[in-house]
């Protein structure tokens, strides 16, 4: 999910939750841009998210990687936690 967020450079934040149905998906990334609506610096950002999420997610800026997140913050949950596969 893609929220705007004109803020350091950045344009958007890029929310991401593998493995996580939509519904919680769409949980997270609403609780990132209320956080997001009040913090205009990443470094706020990122501390307000740890306050609100606990360690949960990483955010990674991807800055000089040349691709599309150098204009996004992108913030990935932890997939949740179980057998890597459930199959053996």
């Amino acid at each position: 999910m893609r929220i705007a967020w004109d803020a350091d450079g950045f344009v958007g934040v890029r929310v991401i939750a593998e493995r996580r149905p939509a519904g919680e998906l769409a949980e997270y990334a609403r609780r990132v841009a209320d956080v997001a609506l009040f913090n205009r610096t990443v470094q706020t950002l990122r501390s307000a998210l740890r306050h609100e999420l606990g360690p949960v997610f990483e955010l990674d800026t991807g800055l000089g990687r040349g691709d599309w997140r150098d204009d996004h913050v992108v913030v990935t949950f932890h997939p949740p936690r179980g057998r890597p596969n459930p199959e053996q």
